[in-house]
């Protein structure tokens, strides 16, 4: 509204005591938010949640709408939004109940020394993943202040356990951590990469170490995140089978050569003539190099573009969509749809059958099987076997956050700090997979809704037509959404976008830099991407980019098999089936 008017209804000087407390309720939370999350995560989430509608999972026609900090920003920030002083007055009111509701609960709560220092752990990931990179401070990007107070709030607690060595050194780690924040300089500028690497996992390394000398063991639930880890960007950290289904575990070699076999093998496809392979090729990081995959009878059109399978056990939910979990489950719709493959696995179990050597295989995967070794159910586990098996990290990038400061460039260095800062990217791609897996408990992987378009945008853009997870959900809150895919390995993986409506990052990179399809002419009121222009400058984009190649990494993994197993029927060495040997 006219400043003229805005100042008719509220002073300057009242503004800024309004925003002050609303700063002040922020920090007083921040104090509790690691124990908010770890006790109570569905309060906390609406204490200080995405500004952002949710689909009701037991009704998708249902909308949830968002409230607590987050919201109340919008409104306050940068000007108070004198419109909406009943908005404001209710999302405080329920903010208050909110709280209110975390008090109820603290009450109730028996704390032990396991959970204690599992929860200070778990927010000091938070703290770097989500609050370093503005994820909840969009508009403020208090980032820096608000983490400072979160690592003294910290410290305080591991103050109230027995005095030795080891929590001296803790406590000297906390210190310098928060020393840190205190003497950056902006959100912009400030260089998280080094923070990681000096502050954030000396600190996690030394609070694990003073938790052992307390004899206080660590946490074992298998979660994804090995509760004993100190860098997320060590591969032996990851429990993999946390984003299995049970009857799938554990993942074990055998399984997975098993089904990187069958991964290989045309016998899936109907007319023994394509291969999962055939449109997730190793030496393209798993996808086809094509904007839409081709259909089964050699046409395009109706496909997606095919996403990489490296870190694609990684994650909550599969296709671009989202619409089943599991990767076994991928594997089953893949097989199956008549435009895909076409296969029925009735045929493809009857056939491997005469096989001897896959009776072989299958019996080493799964001993406990008997005679019945060979059947659809396992067929899909190994297939998802061999995907779950495809997390390398060992890219220049994690080299460097593990320490090796020479792993990467100057410019790449520079470029991270705009992922996690100016350019906001970490705040929808986050560490360390750079997908929508949310961290630290990464129980949740997000979709968003970019406004896409139907070819390379001009003005006067079109989106395009694919509507994503309504698809599935017919939610309308959800047209066009998709899931958020890894950026590990991009500089392979092109073209890009669910359509492969971009065939270089220079144009990705642009397309978000305008603020997604808002920002190139489309007219898209759900657009969950900011429409705002980031002002990224042509040296500050090549800068984003050289980051991203630094997660190049398919080391290890991009073998194709010297031959299939033995089949009646077909020779021995079969050296090309489909074009994909």
């Amino acid at each position: 509204m006219p400043l003229k008017n805005y100042k008719q209804r509220i002073t300057i000087g009242a503004e800024q005591e309004i925003q002050q407390l609303f700063f002040d309720a922020r920090l007083a939370y921040k104090h509790v938010e690691y124990l908010a999350e770890y006790y109570n995560p569905a309060t906390a989430r609406a204490i200080n949640g995405a500004a952002l509608e949710k689909v009701e999972e037991e009704d998708p026609n249902k909308t949830v709408m968002p409230e607590g900090f987050q919201v109340l920003e919008e409104m306050l920030l940068p000007h108070i939004d004198t419109s909406k002083q009943a908005d404001i007055r209710q999302q405080l009111a329920v903010l208050v109940s909110n709280v209110s509701r975390l008090r109820k609960v603290a009450d109730g709560l028996e704390l032990t020394d396991g959970h204690v220092f599992d929860a200070v752990r778990l927010q000091i990931l938070r703290v770097i993943t989500l609050g370093l990179t503005g994820f909840d401070t969009p508009i403020t990007l208090r980032s820096m202040s608000e983490a400072a107070v979160s690592l003294e709030a910290l410290e305080n607690v591991i103050k109230v356990y027995p005095e030795n060595a080891s929590q001296h050194e803790a406590i000297a780690r906390w210190k310098h951590a928060v020393q840190y924040l205190r003497e950056a300089k902006n959100f912009d500028e400030f260089d998280r990469a080094e923070f990681i690497i000096s502050s954030i996992t000396p600190l996690i390394t030394s609070l694990q170490v003073y938790q052992q000398s307390l004899a206080i063991p660590p946490r074992q639930d298998g979660r994804a995140f090995a509760a004993n880890a100190a860098n997320l960007f060590a591969n032996e950290a990851w429990n993999v089978d946390y984003f299995a289904p049970n009857y799938a575990r554990p993942l074990t070699n055998a399984k997975s050569a098993l089904g990187k076999l069958l991964f290989y093998d045309p016998i899936l496809s109907e007319n023994t003539d394509r291969a999962c392979a055939s449109c997730h090729q190793p030496e393209r990081a798993f996808t086809d190099g094509l904007p839409t995959s081709r259909m089964l009878n050699g046409t395009s059109g109706k496909l997606r573009n095919a996403p990489t399978l490296i870190f694609a056990g990684m994650q909550n939910a599969q296709f671009y969509d989202m619409h089943v979990t599991y990767l076994e489950d991928q594997a089953t719709g893949v097989i199956f749809n008549p435009i895909e493959m076409h296969g029925s696995l009735n045929r493809v179990v009857a056939q491997l059958q005469q096989s001897e050597e896959y009776k072989q295989l299958f019996r080493q995967a799964f001993p406990e099987a008997g005679d019945s070794v060979i059947t659809s159910a396992h067929i899909r586990i190994a297939l998802a076997a061999f995907i779950r098996s495809l997390q390398p990290m060992n890219a220049p990038f994690d080299r460097f956050i593990r320490g090796d400061r020479n792993a990467i460039n100057a410019e790449a260095k520079h470029g991270f700090r705009l992922f996690t800062g100016k350019a906001k990217c970490a705040t929808c791609h986050f560490m360390p997979f750079f997908n929508g897996t949310v961290p630290p408990n990464f129980t949740e992987t997000e979709a968003e809704i970019l406004g896409v378009p139907y070819a390379p945008d001009t003005i006067g853009a079109t989106i395009d037509a694919d509507l994503g997870k309504f698809t599935f959900s017919q939610a309308p809150i959800e047209k066009h959404a998709f899931k958020t895919p890894t950026l590990r390995n991009i500089a392979l993986t092109a073209p890009y976008m669910h359509n492969g409506v971009y065939t270089m990052l220079e144009e990705v990179i642009d397309f978000y830099n305008r603020g997604g399809g808002n920002g190139i002419g489309i007219t898209l009121d759900n657009q969950t991407l900011p429409a705002d222009k980031l002002n990224l400058r042509a040296d500050e984009q090549q800068a984003l980019i050289a980051f991203l190649r630094t997660l190049t990494d398919t080391t290890g993994i991009t073998s194709r098999p010297r031959q299939l197993p033995m089949i009646p029927g077909r020779m021995k060495n079969v050296r090309k089936v489909g074009g994909i040997y």
